[in-house]
């Protein structure tokens, strides 16, 4: 769902779901219990599966509230969102507009949901609100809702955009242009002044801040995470005009029903409150990387309509980047020494009857970015996987080959393989539950 995802396993979709397919029946459950960007949950999904997913990128839940949850597009209380944009001479009527949008979306691909003529009318109310955000003026909100924190932290010109790095580097972050800082203070603005005012229903809600989250990827100045921008020069997609664009929803609708979406919680917490389960899917880090830190800027737009205090909290903003520390979460699983206990941990506390793990064999906490791929840490994950908790002799391992996107330090795409590693759990019991987990560590 995020193009520039670290970790996006979008390329590796069709044999991980065919993976799956050997342990799971459509209408199985499945945990995705690091879910990211969603992309292999609503690959699940799209396969009949009741699916789990948890991340704690608040995104993340975002986007399982948009597109996971949902067999349905949205109902849009158009006239209550937006009362007074009626026709007239030099505003048209925003309905009008989107039917037309609309008209030329039917038989493209991810559409065929349009057929369907109750749907393509949800569609168009939805579509008419993006078409309002992308050409509302400010005048089209209260003055008590006319803010310009993105602006002024993650635009050059802006007046909280001044950094001073922790080796005592300053400048100004330049994550966006002026144009489209502006466009997304108004756009969240009005998403917020909607929220306030009791107008959005969760799928609503969180449809609208996930596409102004994907638009926003598209026109960010980085070179694929929000850790960091480009600080000469400009990448050339950030200089275009943004755009809230209509998104297909072919892959989102239907399903078994029946699925659940995490909230900003650790998995390894959270895995023990999850329901016996056919197969569990692990895509941990595995390197130094804390997605919270690399995807500050999505969780942002995502906390924003809920915050009791932007000012507050705009004021408390820190490092190079402009995250505020309240927001940053350190996993265990980045650190190299704790990572095959924590993943034991997670897997001894679910109650699930196959685990498979991604894991590639490009830079990780066994190698880094300049070095040559290496097997430490399938060795280590080998051992894990044929230890105690797994049933013996049922190790599998595909490999998938693949390039690997990197942003770090210059460093360029390189083939890795990405493996596979699927093994079943020992006897779960008459009710689905692993009565014993490793001891402490």
């Amino acid at each position: 769902m995020l193009a520039r995802y670290l970790g996006n396993k979008t390329a590796i979709l069709t044999p991980l779901m065919d993976t799956i397919a050997k342990y799971a029946d459509p209408g199985d459950h499945v945990v995705d219990a690091f879910s990211g960007s969603l992309a292999v949950s609503l690959g699940l999904k799209n396969s009949g599966y009741r699916v789990t997913a948890n991340d704690i990128n608040l995104f993340s839940a975002i986007f399982g509230d948009a597109y996971l949850i949902p067999d349905e597009p949205p109902i849009t209380p158009l006239a209550d969102l937006i009362p007074d944009r009626t026709a007239t001479s030099t505003r048209p009527d925003l309905r009008r507009e989107a039917e037309a949008i609309v008209a030329n979306l039917v038989g493209a691909p991810g559409f065929t949901f349009l057929n369907k003529p109750v749907w393509r009318d949800r569609y168009v109310d939805y579509v008419a609100v993006l078409t309002h955000l992308q050409t509302m003026t400010a005048d089209d909100l209260a003055p008590e809702h006319r803010r310009s924190h993105f602006f002024d932290t993650y635009c050059e010109e802006g007046a909280n955009a001044a950094f001073v790095s922790s080796r005592g580097t300053s400048g100004r972050r330049r994550f966006l242009i002026p144009l489209n800082a502006e466009r997304l203070d108004l756009a969240i603005n009005q998403v917020r002044a909607w929220f306030r005012d009791d107008l959005l229903d969760t799928h609503l809600y969180s449809l609208l801040l996930a596409g102004l989250v994907r638009s926003i990827e598209t026109v960010s100045n980085t070179q694929g995470t929000f850790h960091d921008f480009i600080r000469t020069g400009w990448d050339s997609r950030s200089l275009r005009p943004i755009q809230f664009k209509p998104l297909p929803l072919d892959d989102t609708l239907g399903g078994p029903g029946g699925h659940r979406v995490g909230r900003e919680q650790d998995t390894i917490e959270f895995i023990s409150d999850v329901d016996h389960h056919a197969v569990l899917y692990l895509d941990p880090p595995y390197n130094f990387r804390q997605y919270t830190a690399y995807y500050f800027l999505a969780n942002v737009i995502c906390r924003y309509p809920t915050m009791p205090d932007p000012d507050a909290y705009f004021a408390d903003v820190r490092y190079v980047r402009g995250q505020n520390p309240a927001d940053d979460f350190t996993s265990t699983l980045c650190k190299p020494r704790r990572f095959i206990d924590d993943m034991t941990t997670l897997i001894g506390r679910s109650r699930s009857d196959t685990v498979v793990v991604s894991y590639y064999t490009g830079p990780n906490h066994w190698g880094s970015f300049d070095t040559d791929p290496t097997n430490v840490g399938r060795q280590h994950l080998t051992d894990m996987l044929t230890g105690d908790l797994f049933e013996s002799g049922t190790l599998e391992v595909v490999e998938v080959p693949r390039r690997n996107y990197a942003s770090y330090g210059g460093f360029k795409a390189r083939d890795v393989t990405e493996l596979l590693m699927i093994a079943r759990r020992r006897d779960t019991g008459p009710h689905g539950s692993h009565p014993t987990e490793p001891g402490p560590h």
